[in-house]
């Protein structure tokens, strides 16, 4: 499979209404969101509001978001810099660089074991932090004296965000320098990410989205507190907007040194543990893949806050997604958007016929989200035809309409359950905007998404 620039701005448009759709439909006050292909940027943009009670809109070049676990990736890039220098070693045992853990920490424990969550390390402490307070590195400590681990290193994958607090202590160790420092230098300033930090910052504070619970409906939604990650910072701190955080994976495609070499990105793409069920662990990064495409990536989820970051190496595809909700909706929005994207590489050939009536620019003027009394349908351009499939459904069960005339088109693939074979009509208004699709017995109006 290869996508062509056409395929994937194809694949972009019908991905960004599906996912508007689904902020809707889950109430997530705002969402911002990219997609590039082979460093060219093809899809930036923002649903919603980064504030409900000032009503300010979500900003896909400006607004902030906390972006939790995808810091995990940061942290592991600065520790692979330091393995290249010599610094450090990945079997390094953890307690050779902090003393401190002596008798707390097995003396088997190495930094790989950390980075791959199979350090048997706690996941996150006790309960004396909450939602409104994080640790410092004295009550890190604290926490890990009490209970540090609860088996051996290597007996399974077990998530730990102490472990890559621990590991933004190593980095601390090795170089003398500050984690915000070193993520500052050594990763957002190469890199030109100027909107990106460890933590909260002033700055940061002045675009940073508010972070909303997710509620029963009827019930108001609740903003969460905007607290310092603090001592967790190297496992969930960073903040960043859909730029940045796109041009940072960038950086992890083949061929990019600005950060790694070739052998250090490949060793923390590559699965590490192979769980039951994808998600694999690599060294930072999380594996899987949709709709035959390999992915590397990472989920986040902060208080009031849930992201999602992406990239194919294969295929020099990158995407993020950024809601200021706990409602999780950007792994599986992010996901979507490489499924749509399979599903559109998929049907291309079929979707090749030549149509007197329309040019490949004019049909994109049917695309739009339709609604009726029976659901709400995504209409979107493939090749030099439409596909048509529920916002919440796989695209690639999609179905494909070809033009046999200027308003009409014939349903030549989808389900036997719908209208296979059968004609679909769509209504312009006096200006010659599309306003109306006649999907079966339904009429359906276009809406603004």
């Amino acid at each position: 499979m290869r996508f062509t620039a056409a395929q994937v701005a194809d694949a972009a448009a019908i991905a960004e209404r599906k996912l508007r759709w689904s902020a809707i439909a889950n109430r997530v006050p705002g969402v911002a969101y990219g997609l590039s292909h082979d460093g060219k940027t093809v899809l930036l943009g923002d649903f919603g509001v980064a504030d409900l009670e000032s009503r300010r809109p979500v900003d896909v070049a400006t607004t902030r978001f906390r972006c939790a676990s995808i810091t995990k990736t940061f942290t592991a890039t600065l520790v692979l810099q330091q393995v290249e220098r010599g610094r450090l070693r990945l079997d390094d045992p953890v307690v050779g660089w902090l003393g401190w853990t002596q008798g707390l920490l097995d003396a088997q424990l190495t930094l790989r074991h950390l980075l791959m969550h199979a350090g048997s390390v706690n996941r996150d402490g006790s309960n004396d932090w909450s939602d409104r307070t994080m640790p410092d590195a004295s009550k890190l400590r604290e926490e890990l004296g009490r209970s540090a681990t609860f088996g051996s290193p290597s007996e399974r994958f077990r998530y730990s965000n102490l472990g890559y607090a621990l590991l933004g202590e190593v980095l601390e160790a090795a170089t003398g320098r500050q984690f915000s420092t070193l993520l500052r230098r050594d990763i957002a300033a190469r890199l030109e990410m100027s909107s990106t930090s460890a933590d909260l910052t002033s700055t940061a504070r002045r675009s940073l989205a508010t972070g909303y619970y997710w509620t029963w409906p009827g019930e108001e939604p609740q903003p969460a507190a905007q607290v310092e990650a603090r001592a967790i910072a190297p496992a969930g701190g960073l903040v960043s907007t859909v730029g940045d955080l796109l041009e940072y994976q960038h950086a992890q495609l083949p061929g990019d040194p600005r950060l790694l070499t070739e052998l250090s990105k490949r060793e923390m793409q590559r699965p590490q543990w192979q769980r039951a069920e994808p998600l694999h662990y690599g060294l930072g990064w999380m594996s899987w893949s949709v709709g035959g495409i390999s992915l590397a990536g990472h989920s986040g989820g902060f208080p009031g806050f849930t992201t999602m970051i992406g990239f194919s190496a294969e295929h020099r595809l990158a995407a993020t997604v950024l809601t200021n909700s706990n409602v999780s909706i950007a792994p599986p929005a992010l996901s979507m958007i490489y499924e749509v994207l399979g599903a559109v590489a998929q049907s291309w050939p079929d979707a090749a016929a030549p149509s007197r009536w329309h040019t490949r620019s004019a049909l994109e003027g049917f695309s739009g989200v339709y609604r009726g009394q029976h659901g709400d349908l995504v209409v979107g351009r493939v090749n030099r035809a439409l596909a048509v499939g529920h916002p919440d459904d796989p695209f690639a069960s999609a179905s494909l309409l070809i033009a046999k005339g200027p308003l009409r088109f014939l349903v030549t693939s989808g389900s036997d359950f719908g209208f296979l074979g059968e004609a679909i009509r769509f209504r312009k208004d006096r200006s010659g905007t599309v306003t109306t699709m006649l999907w079966g017995a339904h009429e359906m109006e276009r809406t603004a998404l």
